[in-house]
C-alpha cells in the first residue's frame, strides 16, 4: 500500500527488520513522499536486484516510460538523493560542507557495521570484533559529541533542524538498540544518553518529528 502524496512514486525494497534501510524510510516519510515497501523473497530474487542486494530504490514519474523507471542501489547514494531531493542536506551548495555531512554518516554507518559483525560474527572472532567495535565507537562518540556541542548542543549537528546526518543516527542507533536489544544487557553502554549525550539529544530531536509520530511507535512495539 502506498502512503503519503507526491509528484514521484518510489518503491523501497528490503528485508523487514530495522536495518540499513530505515534511514530511506524516514526520509521518504519526512518528504511527504508516496512510496511503499517491498520485501523480496530472499535469496531467491536476490538476482533480480540490480548488484545482488538491498536496499533498492526505485522511483516512477510522469516522464519515466514504463519499463525506465529511476532505480538506485548502494544505501548511501539512495539516502543522498533523497536527502538532496527533500531538503535534508546542509547548504548543499557548498561541498565543503557536503563533505562533512557525508563524513559524520559514514562514521555513524562505520559503528553500526562494527558491532553487527561484532554481535553475528563467528564466535572464534568475537573478542576482536568486540574490541573493533569498542575503539570504532569511541572514537565516533568523542569526535561527534564535540561536534555537537559546537553546534550549539541543540539536537542537530547542523543549523537548528533536523538532516541526513541527525537522521542516520537516529536510525542506526534505534536499529541496533531495537535489532539486537536482546543479546547483551551491557551492550551500546558507549551510546547510552551518560556517555553520549549530545547524540541522544538528536536522537530525541527526530523522534519528536511529526511526520515520524507512527514509525517511532511501531519502532517501539519491536
Amino acid at each position: 500500500m502506498l502512503a503519503s502524496g507526491g509528484s514521484s512514486t518510489f518503491t523501497l525494497r528490503y528485508f523487514d527488520f530495522p536495518s540499513r534501510g530505515e534511514a530511506t524510510k524516514v526520509l521518504l516519510l519526512l518528504g511527504g513522499a508516496e512510496w511503499e515497501h517491498k520485501v523480496p523473497a530472499w535469496p531467491q530474487e536476490r538476482s533480480l536486484q540490480p548488484v545482488g542486494r538491498l536496499p533498492v530504490l526505485i522511483e516512477h514519474s510522469a516522464s519515466d516510460s514504463d519499463d525506465a523507471p529511476f532505480t538506485l542501489s548502494e544505501t548511501a547514494a539512495i539516502e543522498y538523493y533523497l536527502a538532496t531531493k527533500y531538503g535534508y542536506i546542509y547548504q548543499p551548495t557548498d561541498p565543503k560542507c557536503v563533505a562533512r555531512q557525508l563524513e559524520l554518516r559514514a562514521h555513524i554507518c562505520d559503528m553500526y557495521t562494527a558491532f553487527a559483525e561484532w554481535k553475528l560474527g563467528p564466535n572464534e572472532v568475537a573478542s576482536k570484533n568486540k574490541k573493533i567495535f569498542n575503539t570504532t565507537a569511541g572514537c565516533v562518540v568523542r569526535f561527534h559529541e564535540q561536534v555537537l556541542k559546537e553546534n550549539g548542543s541543540n539536537g542537530h549537528y547542523f543549523g537548528s533542524t533536523t538532516t541526513l546526518v541527525d537522521i542516520s543516527l537516529f536510525t542506526n542507533i534505534l536499529a541496533l538498540r531495537t535489532a539486537f536489544s536482546g543479546l547483551d544487557p551491557d551492550m551500546l553502554e558507549l551510546l547510552n544518553s551518560d556517555n553520549a549525550p549530545e547524540m541522544n539529544k538528536v536522537i530525541d530531536a527526530v523522534s519528536a518529528e511529526p511526520a515520524l509520530a507512527s514509525y517511532v511507535a511501531e519502532l517501539k512495539k519491536l
